[in-house]
């Protein structure tokens, strides 16, 4: 058989009419002229060129609060009750004894361990242990590894600085009802021992709470041009949490029996302070709590230290994502800023905040909108991007940068008629 030339080979070809025949494409052109289906030059197909979608059927699911609350660290769960003591301690027995030197991860226990999850518990096994504790109770012995990661992510910062109170209490909590086992279940030098462990521990997390506030929200104020604010917060945070944990000391000494358990197969929860805790901050009101005397050192108290947190998470989610849209007037910016401030005067009046705190908030207004503009201004410098690119579009964005002038000129207008 002779040879077949290439263009007789491709007119062959399963893919000829693709390769030989001209491409074709649609066309959209936007102009200026009028045109029947355009509006403003731009190209809008006919009612011919358009179909109707059904409607799309969708199930709506509720958040899983258990899913939610499954993520959180101890620190941050809205309780600890008796089944979840059951369920710690059983758990506990799958767990991994041991310690990370560096990047190693040492074990102090050659025993095996059969992992479980927690999904894999069948409510007949958790009986059955509960059974078991009801007749030999738990180690006398302290868990030490338990408590340590019961602090692990015990530091605040924006993703949960809503729950900051909550995890000072916890903390405190644990401490007071941890120093109160130790002072009646030991004597002499091993009590002494236990009582330096429980010391390094909560030191530890205390300090990992109050650098990592100091980071977030201090750092955020310092950026914001007050000067000395993360010291002020991170020596506050540490008053503070020192401050709950003497108030819990003092109301378990006080009232002895803040938590009641009679049943003789429920008497294994007293050796659990995760539940001793729990219940001891249900049994002691927040009014003994509140009682922090500050200083020049500490000068903030919880609520200044909450009210803070949740002001500085407000500010940093505008300058990370404003919302503003730089459509609108500067002038109208300047009135929507107005607003924000009086927010801040009420709430805070509302909240109770200290003076210092009120003067230092009040202080920070004026970077923040200069940092907010600074936010919009890239915003708009995106805009210019896309009329470089596609300079049709010049005239239907905004490209000029705010005019800081007029919205400083509305704002000072506008809270001077409030």
């Amino acid at each position: 058989m002779g040879k077949i030339g290439g263009s007789a080979a491709r007119a062959h070809s399963p893919l000829a009419s693709m390769q030989t025949s001209p491409a074709r494409y649609d066309r959209v052109e936007i102009g200026t002229r009028s045109q029947g289906a355009a509006y403003s030059g731009t190209y809008k197909p006919n009612s011919d060129q358009m179909r109707a979608l059904g409607n799309t059927s969708y199930t709506w699911a509720a958040p899983d609060s258990r899913l939610q609350a499954e993520l959180l660290p101890p620190s941050e769960q809205p309780s600890y009750t008796e089944e979840d003591a059951l369920l710690n301690q059983y758990m506990k027995q799958s767990r991994i004894d041991g310690y990370f030197d560096g990047d190693t991860f040492v074990r102090t226990s050659s025993e095996p361990v059969k992992l479980i999850l927690k999904s894999d518990i069948s409510k007949a096994d958790l009986e059955k242990f509960r059974g078991e504790l009801a007749e030999k109770g738990l180690d006398a012995d302290i868990d030490w590894q338990g408590v340590k990661e019961d602090f692990v992510q015990i530091g605040v910062g924006f993703d949960n600085i809503e729950r900051f109170e909550q995890k000072a209490d916890y903390l405190a909590s644990r401490y007071a009802v941890l120093k109160d086992r130790i002072q009646n279940q030991f004597t002499g030098e091993q009590q002494e021992a236990e009582l330096q462990k429980l010391e390094q521990i909560y030191t530890e997390a205390k300090e990992e709470m109050a650098n990592t506030y100091a980071e977030s929200i201090g750092g955020f104020f310092e950026d914001l041009g007050q000067s000395g604010a993360a010291e002020d917060m991170r020596n506050s945070v540490s008053a503070l949490v020192d401050q709950k944990a003497n108030a819990y000391t003092d109301y378990i000494e006080n009232n002895r029996d803040y938590v009641s358990i009679t049943d003789p197969d429920k008497q294994w929860l007293k050796q659990d302070d995760a539940y001793m805790a729990a219940q001891l901050r249900q049994s002691a009101s927040s009014a003994e709590l509140q009682k922090q005397p500050v200083n020049e050192q500490a000068p903030y108290d919880g609520k200044d230290l909450a009210f803070a947190g949740i002001y500085a998470k407000t500010l940093s989610q505008q300058l990370q994502n404003p919302t503003w849209n730089v459509n609108e007037s500067d002038a109208a910016l300047g009135q929507h800023l107005a607003e924000q401030y009086g927010a801040l005067k009420t709430s805070a009046g509302s909240a109770g905040i200290s003076e210092k705190l009120s003067n230092m908030l009040n202080s920070s207004f004026d970077p923040f909108m200069d940092r907010l503009m600074d936010s919009l201004d890239a915003l708009i410098d995106q805009n210019r991007g896309w009329v470089a690119e596609k300079p049709w579009m010049s005239g239907t964005i905004r490209t000029n940068y705010i005019d800081r002038e007029s919205v400083y000129r509305s704002f000072q207008n506008a809270i001077t008629k409030a």
